[in-house]
This record gives structure tokens, sequence and C-alpha cells, in this order.
């Protein structure tokens, strides 16, 4: 119970903190492009130390390129609600709905 009132919290804050994506690269990173992709020493230390960041609402491609580039880094990276694309890297939209559609990780 704690465990998920303590990922809740995080998501919450991610959600606070979150910038728009950015699109075709002609924006500069968000924080959490930035975190994954350009970690300064400290946010290495705190890895190191045990942490996991939660990076929330990335695509499926940026999820992927992160795990193959940083996978020294994987135990403490977490992503939640990744954005599902297409083959252009469009974020895919549900039919019904038209509501983007994100990959099932169970925590809702």
């Amino acid at each position: 119970m704690i465990v998920k009132s303590k990922i809740c919290f995080l998501r919450m804050v991610v959600l606070f903190a979150a910038l728009p994506a950015c699109a075709h690269n002609t924006q500069p990173l968000t924080w959490q492009q930035r975190r994954l992709e350009q970690p300064t020493e400290a946010e290495l230390q705190w890895e190191r130390s045990g942490r996991v960041m939660i990076y929330e609402g990335m695509t499926d491609r940026e999820v992927e390129r992160a795990l193959d580039k940083h996978f020294n880094r994987v135990e403490s990276m977490m992503f939640i609600n990744t954005v599902i694309t297409d083959d252009e890297g469009n974020p895919l939209k549900d039919p019904e709905s038209g509501e983007v559609m994100i990959e099932d990780d169970g925590c809702k």
C-alpha cells in the first residue's frame, strides 16, 4: 500500500512538471528527454544510489531508443503511459474515442 502511494505521488509530480512533447526534433528537449538522454553527473549518481526515475508519456520509439542506447541504466528507468506510435512515429488514436493510445502498464 505504501509503495503504491509513493508511485502515485511520483506520477503526480511527473505529470505536474511534464512539458509538451517535442515534435520532429525542432523543439528543445523536454525535461524527461533531457534527463534520459543527457543526465547530469548528479543525476547519474542518484541512479547509482538505487533510485528509479519514472518517465511518463514518452513514445514507444523514445523508450526503445533509451533501452538500446542506455542499457547500463535500465535498472534506474521506469516507463509508464507510453504512447503507441505508427510507422511514421505519430501517436496512434483510438478509432472510437479519438484518444491517443497508450500501452497498458497497470499503473492507473
